[in-house]
């Protein structure tokens, strides 16, 4: 019951005018843009272990039984504020989406200003590499700090690669991860520390040079003798283990808002399309405790290595990822009832001209609204329009150069390898654009100039379409029965803002405001949906003061 209050009272704080379809005036107050869940508490709090096998069973099977006899209503993400956005948080942080982010920003990632990982000094070895598909081991560096080192043994330059620009990619977009970075090495730099471990067989046992030796056997090796590893380095915070996609953590009273019901979390399926991250499930994140005796949850992700197109032992399996669940019992119903007539996405796929290297990871056939990950995820299943479209303003802001650079940053040799990879992410990123800023509008940040409302329209932004090809239409509502007014024809001082001259209500003060909404719509071939981006205002006589943005789905006129 507590849990419920405390969300209850999350989604009447946060919502602001975006959570349900009639309009409701904003009150004349900043809106929060900083969510205060980061108080400190007595802590540091108890592991969380997420068994694998548990976890697919539970989204694949039981979870979905138990919600098909419950009630549950769905919804709008709670956590957003007044304009339509996602306060900073222990979940999220503002970047990309809010200021200009720098070329270097993006091709440093989490790692700016730190220093890189040395392969001319010594590494510790302290532990082997308990699972996953990579080979590999943690070490201690030179300069003391941690780090697991991952080796590729099929498909070289692709789960490197993969790690190094997932963990950049969402960096920029605003979540927690590691500083992963690509290095050459050599075994001859490695020292095995006495204390370190290797698990045989469930079982800790000393950590020997054979251990490695298994390591090297099986990992990918270049003529020059180097290998190519990702190195990550490690949390400095205490690890808490994974957190869910879905309910609260019991023992943070800071966690209020159910993860499923979080925007920043539902939209992160829009980033796992767009890399085809089809391994994002829980563990792959990590709660970390910020303090020592008092402190905080911080919510990391981590862990990219299956995308761009990972090749697993059953052709016929590798091809469905991101197009399907590996047990998708609507997929199979339908092929029952059709006897497997019907084509799918995945029939049709090839490999391309990386060869095995990005397998089945393309443009033609990817449909970012189809995309699905492995197994069910409780979040990604509720993304809603306007959580996807969100998530869609971010990737608009994470252009060519930018991922020109996070490419850079996994430095790729193989010529015909880099040169896909930079094709494909940029044609993934055009089809999310296009399907996500054309139902609701493009049109954000906006700002005031004296008596001027200004807006960016992210569709001229993007490169999606020329401002000249662009038509925009204006309406304005006024006072407090928000009688409808004319404005002059907007205008664009730049290529991608769009710029109006606001009314002015008569008896408007500073102690007698007056309420003002304008209603700015865009469109263009491709993108025909007038959906207006409303603003409201209000008018303080002579000045002006903004108070929220909503994106309603159609052009009625607010009540």
């Amino acid at each position: 019951m507590r849990r419920l209050v405390l969300a209850c009272l999350a989604a009447t704080s946060l919502c602001g005018g975006a959570c349900g379809p009639s309009m409701r005036r904003f009150p004349l107050r900043e809106p929060l843009w900083h969510d205060d869940d980061q108080k400190p508490f007595q802590g540091p709090l108890e592991e969380y272990y997420s068994p694998l096998a548990w976890d697919a069973a539970d989204q694949t099977i039981f979870r979905p039984v138990s919600q098909f006899f419950a009630v549950s209503p769905g919804g709008e993400a709670v956590n957003v504020n007044a304009f339509d956005e996602v306060p900073d948080s222990s979940w999220y942080t503002a970047r990309a989406g809010k200021a200009a982010l720098t070329v270097d920003d993006f091709g440093l990632g989490a790692c700016k200003g730190r220093p890189p990982l040395s392969t001319s000094e010594k590494w510790k070895v302290i532990k082997a590499k308990p699972n996953g598909a990579n080979p590999g081991f943690m070490i201690k560096a030179a300069n003391g700090r941690k780090y697991l080192v991952k080796f590729e043994v099929d498909q070289v330059e692709r789960a490197s690669s993969a790690d190094v620009i997932g963990s950049r990619l969402y960096f920029a977009a605003g979540f927690t991860g590691p500083c992963n970075t690509v290095v050459f090495m050599k075994p001859d730099i490695l020292e095995i520390d006495p204390k370190a471990t290797a698990d045989e067989e469930g079982e800790k046992v000393p950590l020997t040079k054979k251990h490695l030796d298994k390591i090297f056997e099986v990992a990918a090796k270049a003529k020059d003798g180097t290998y190519r590893a990702s190195a990550s380095l490690l949390f400095e915070e205490k690890p808490l283990g994974p957190w869910t996609y879905q309910g609260t953590r019991d023992d943070d009273p800071n966690d209020a808002i159910p993860h499923e019901d979080r925007r920043d979390v539902r939209a992160q399926r829009v980033l796992g399309a767009w890399l085809n991250h089809f391994d994002a499930r829980e563990q792959n994140t990590m709660a970390l405790w910020v303090g020592k005796d008092a402190g905080y949850v911080r919510h990391a992700l981590l862990d990219w290595g299956d995308c761009f197109g990972s090749i697993w032992p059953w052709d016929r399996l590798t091809r469905r990822f991101g197009h399907s669940y590996y047990l998708a019992f609507d997929h199979v119903l339908v092929d029952f009832v059709t006897l497997g007539i019907l084509q799918r996405p995945w029939d049709k796929v090839e490999v391309g001209p990386a060869g095995r290297v990005f397998a089945y990871f393309d443009v033609e056939h990817f449909t970012p609204d189809a995309w699905r990950p492995g197994y069910p995820n409780p979040a990604f299943g509720r993304m809603t329009e306007r959580d996807a479209a969100w998530m869609a303003r971010i990737v608009a802001k994470i252009d060519d150069a930018a991922v020109d650079a996070m490419v850079d940053a996994a430095q790729i040799k193989t010529e015909v390898t880099d040169r896909e990879l930079r094709r494909i992410l940029k044609g993934r990123r055009e089809r999310i654009l296009r399907r996500w800023l054309a139902r609701l509008s493009p049109l954000t940040q906006p700002e005031l100039s004296g008596d001027k409302l200004c807006l960016e329209d992210l569709v001229v932004a993007a490169n999606l379409s020329p401002m000249s090809a662009r038509r925009y239409t204006l309406r304005a509502y006024v006072g407090d029965e928000l009688e409808q007014v004319d404005l002059p024809a907007p205008t664009s001082p730049s290529t991608a803002r769009v710029c109006t001259t606001l009314p002015r209500v008569s008896g408007a003060s500073a102690t007698s405001p007056r309420y003002v909404i304008v209603d700015l719509s865009a469109t263009s071939p491709g993108f025909t949906s007038n959906a207006p981006a409303r603003v409201h205002l209000y008018d303080l006589g002579g000045t002006y003061k903004l108070a929220g943005l909503e994106r309603p789905d159609s052009t009625a006129k607010p009540r």
